[in-house]
């Protein structure tokens, strides 16, 4: 049998320690981690007919006027991500508006009401302040919602 001496189990035990370091440091390296999400911001689609460009009279404050949120992530790519959640009249296709800028797209309810859709903009078409709107074609007063407004400064 052969014995190891203290010698001898030090080296190996060192050995086994830089190999285990450098194979941890190799995949830290190999590995990075993700990038940090953009600046985010959350606000509630209001029902309100109408208001400025920038949404500046838009108030969450009374959620029984409260139809959806918007979830608004500035991306490192220079784009603008907007994910949009709405309860509002079953069996209705919305139109979804960058406010004053241009229709981002639609957004159609299920026989409950709800409906989500997500939309991209290039972060330079706003400013740091700005506002979203959504209403059906030809909607009556009532049938329109506001975002309160979107702020990155």
């Amino acid at each position: 049998m052969h014995q190891w001496s203290r010698p001898r189990i030090s080296i190996c035990l060192a050995a086994i320690s830089g190999i285990t370091a450098a194979i941890l440091s190799t995949s830290a390296v190999s590995r990075p981690p993700p990038p940090p999400p953009g600046p985010t911001a959350e606000v509630s689609l209001v029902r309100q007919d109408q208001s400025d460009c920038t949404n500046a009279n838009v108030s969450g404050s009374d959620p029984s006027l409260i139809g959806g949120t918007a979830w608004v992530v500035r991306q490192p790519d220079g784009n603008t991500s907007v994910k949009v959640g709405i309860v509002a009249a079953p069996n209705t296709k919305y139109q979804f508006f960058l406010k004053c800028v241009k229709i981002l797209g639609y957004i159609t309810t299920e026989d409950e009401g709800s409906g989500e859709n997500t939309f991209t903009f290039p972060t330079s078409s706003v400013g740091s302040v700005y506002g979203f709107d959504m209403y059906p074609d030809g909607a009556p007063p009532g049938n329109k919602y506001q975002s309160v407004q979107v702020k990155f400064q």
